[in-house]
């Protein structure tokens, strides 16, 4: 149904491999929880351009998993809901997507419009060739 693979937007990203229809839930993936205390050593590694804000403690979610390389995009086809009750984090298509569409996430929370850390690419070709 997905892929991992190289996105044109930079790095890598999630491509569906399968048409995909509207409101489906493509992933489960495991958080793993970082405790505030230990928030500020991930700061300086490129794992803290994973983590999302869990709680108002500081506590910070690194969601494991494919839909961890969801990229960004500001219309998204794609989102990523926090399930706090399990620990894991479910992406939910918003829209259809073709095979070979690469799939998006918002990085921003609702009502969030403070800038984001990295210039945001919107490819007009979704994926390379192989």
């Amino acid at each position: 149904m997905v892929e991992v693979g190289p996105s044109p937007r930079g790095g890598r990203g999630l491509f569906a491999t399968a048409p995909l229809a509207g409101d489906v839930l493509l992933l489960t993936s495991p958080i793993l929880l970082v405790p505030a205390d230990q928030r500020e050593h991930l700061l300086q590694t490129v794992v803290d351009d994973y983590v999302y804000e869990w709680d108002d403690e500081g506590t910070a979610a690194l969601v494991l998993g494919a839909s961890s390389m969801c990229n960004h995009d500001p219309e998204p086809n794609a989102y990523l809901w926090l399930v706090p009750e399990a620990q894991v984090a479910e992406l939910w298509t918003t829209r259809p997507i073709a095979a070979g569409e690469e799939i998006t996430v918002s990085y921003r929370a609702a009502g969030d419009d403070a800038p984001l850390w990295f210039e945001v690419v919107r490819p007009e070709v979704e994926r390379p060739e192989r």
